[in-house]
C-alpha cells in the first residue's frame, strides 16, 4: 500500500497478529506513521473486536463493529488459517518480507502454532517481533490471561483511584492499561527499528502490560518501595488543597459540568464528559479526533510533524480483502492463492458466520 513519502516509517512492513487494542493498536499508530501493516486472522478465531457492540446481526457483522474499525483502519486484510500448515507457510512466506510482527496472544499460543518468537528470530533475524502480554514471558504469572480491568487491579493502578474504601477501574469501554501499552510497543519498536539499522538484527521485545502500568504509578511506587505507600484520597489531596474536584457545576445535562467542577490556584473549570469536550473549540482543533475518508469520525493520531502533517487517510478494509494482493508480494503464485482458497485455508468471511 502506497503511503506518503515523507512518513517516518515509509517502506517498513508490519504484520499485526493484535487482538483487541492492545496489539491492534500498537500496529495502527505504526501504520499512522507510515508503515504498511497487513492485520492477520483466522476464518475460525477473527479478532473478538469484531464481535463487539454495534456488529449488526443478520449482516456481514464481522465488517460492521465501530470498536473493529476505529482499532484497524489503514490496514490491509489477510484472513489465514495459521492451524493449517499451509497457513502457516504463507505466514512465513510474508514474514521473510517484513520488518515488525506484533501479536498479544495468550503465551504459548505462537509456539502451539509452531511459530515460537525465538525458532523465528533464529530463521528471520532482522525481524522486529513484539510480544505484548499480561505478565511478560517469564516468571511465575506468565500464563495469566488478563484484561485491562484486571491489569489495573494486578499492577496497583486500582488502589489508588476513586472515593471511599472501593478501588475503582477504568472499565470495559476505556481499558487504560490497553490504551497505554500502544505508546510503550509502539515506541520500543521504533528504537528496535533504529538498533537494526546500526547492528543489522533484529529482537524480541517483551512487553508485560501489568508492569507498564506499574510504571505509571511513578513516584507512589517509590513510596512503597520506601516503606510510605500512600492511602486512596479521591478527588482531594492534603497535600494540595487547592487541587480538588468538587460539586458544582452548571447541571446543564450536556456534560459540561454535571454537578461537578475542577479548581486549582488561580482556576476552575467544569468536569467535562466526552460529549461536551468533542464539541469544545480547542479540542475540534486538536488531532484527536479526525475523519475517515467517507466522513465518520475516527480515533486520531497522537502526535504531529510540522512538516508532514499526518491524516486519517484509509478506512477498515473487508475482512481478507486483501489476501490476493498481499500473498503475490509473498511470492505464491495465483494457482498456490486459489488452492488456499478451495481448502478453507484463505476466506472473506469467519467460519462461524
Amino acid at each position: 500500500m502506497p503511503r506518503e513519502p515523507g512518513r517516518p516509517l515509509r517502506g517498513i512492513r508490519v504484520v499485526d497478529l493484535g487482538w483487541i487494542t492492545a496489539g491492534a493498536g500498537t500496529s495502527t499508530l505504526l501504520a499512522d506513521l507510515g508503515a504498511d501493516v497487513v492485520k492477520v486472522e483466522g476464518p475460525g478465531a477473527p479478532d473478538p473486536f469484531r464481535r463487539w457492540d454495534g456488529a449488526e446481526p443478520g449482516t456481514d457483522w464481522w465488517n460492521r463493529s465501530p470498536f473493529f474499525n476505529a482499532t484497524n483502519r489503514g490496514k490491509r486484510s489477510l484472513c489465514l488459517d495459521l492451524k493449517d500448515p499451509r497457513g502457516r507457510a504463507a505466514l512465513e512466506a510474508l514474514l521473510a518480507e517484513a520488518d515488525v510482527l506484533v501479536e498479544n496472544y495468550r503465551r504459548g499460543v505462537l509456539a502451539a502454532l509452531g511459530l515460537e518468537p525465538g525458532a523465528l528470530r533464529r530463521r528471520f533475524p532482522r525481524l522486529v517481533i513484539a510480544s505484548i502480554s499480561s505478565q511478560g514471558e517469564d516468571g511465575p504469572d506468565r500464563d495469566m490471561v488478563s484484561y485491562g480491568s484486571t491489569l489495573e487491579a494486578t499492577g496497583g493502578l486500582a488502589a489508588l483511584t476513586g472515593v471511599g474504601e472501593e478501588p475503582v477501574i477504568t472499565g470495559r469501554d476505556i481499558n487504560y492499561p490497553d490504551q497505554v501499552v500502544c505508546l510503550f510497543a509502539s515506541g520500543a519498536i521504533i528504537a528496535a527499528l533504529a538498533e537494526r539499522a546500526r547492528t543489522g538484527e533484529g529482537a524480541h521485545l517483551d512487553l508485560s502490560q501489568r508492569e507498564l502500568t506499574s510504571f505509571l504509578l511513578g513516584e507512589e511506587l517509590i513510596a512503597a518501595a520506601a516503606g510510605m505507600p500512600s492511602p486512596r484520597r479521591g478527588n482531594c489531596d492534603p497535600a494540595e488543597p487547592g487541587e480538588q474536584v468538587l460539586p458544582g457545576g452548571d447541571n446543564s445535562g450536556d456534560g459540561s459540568g454535571d454537578g461537578w467542577r475542577v479548581t486549582w490556584p488561580g482556576g476552575t473549570a467544569p468536569v467535562r464528559d466526552p460529549a461536551a469536550l468533542v464539541a469544545a473549540p480547542e479540542f475540534a482543533r486538536s488531532a484527536a479526533i479526525q475523519r475517515s475518508p467517507d466522513g465518520t469520525p475516527a480515533k486520531g493520531i497522537p502526535f504531529r510533524f510540522a512538516r508532514h502533517p499526518l491524516a486519517v487517510e484509509d478506512g477498515c478494509h473487508r475482512l481478507g480483502a486483501d489476501n490476493r494482493e498481499v500473498l503475490r508480494e509473498a511470492g505464491l503464485d495465483d494457482a498456490e492463492i486459489t488452492a488456499l482458497e478451495q481448502a478453507g485455508v484463505l476466506a472473506s468471511a469467519p467460519r462461524s458466520s
